[in-house]
């Protein structure tokens, strides 16, 4: 009967977040300019991801996108003024996905804006009993045409 507990798990993995039962909020908003005190530098946070049980900010500083947790970088509640589109779907949202096989349900699991575009983060694998170091991630970045809502 082992078999059967594990086809079970196989199945509705999706249907969890990884978060567990309440999703932990974010420390600044995306476009919320930052400042880096390690660096004495300052930039802006265009995305956002779960990783390792914690949210990994991706930070805009001089040219470059840094990804850092919570404790590298402090808010400044000033957004960025810029002409930018809103995201469809907003974090811990379920969706439908197609990976080729057959529609699939998804947790929006990250955001990300790249020239004024957005991209959604989704677990287009099994998370695994055991954690193991894989140089391939877990998460793949969608846009929202790739993705449709899906109401729980």
């Amino acid at each position: 009967m082992m078999s059967n507990e594990i086809a079970v798990l196989e199945a509705c993995w999706h249907n969890s977040a990884p978060w567990g039962q309440a999703m932990p909020p974010l420390a600044i908003q995306i476009l919320e300019k930052v400042f880096l005190p390690s660096s004495n530098l300052s930039g802006y946070c265009c995305g956002v991801y779960w990783e390792k049980q914690e949210w990994i900010y991706a930070i805009v500083c001089q040219g470059e996108t840094l990804y850092l947790p919570r404790r590298e970088f402090s808010g400044t509640s000033l957004l960025k003024k810029a002409q930018v589109s809103t995201s469809v779907f907003k974090l811990g949202d379920v969706v439908e996905v197609d990976f080729g096989e057959r529609s699939t349900y998804r947790i929006i699991q990250g955001i990300f804006c790249l020239k004024n575009n957005w991209l959604y983060a989704v677990e287009w694998s099994s998370p695994t009993l055991e954690e193991r170091p894989s140089a391939q991630s877990r998460i793949i970045w969608l846009a929202d045409v790739d993705l449709a809502k899906v109401d729980v």
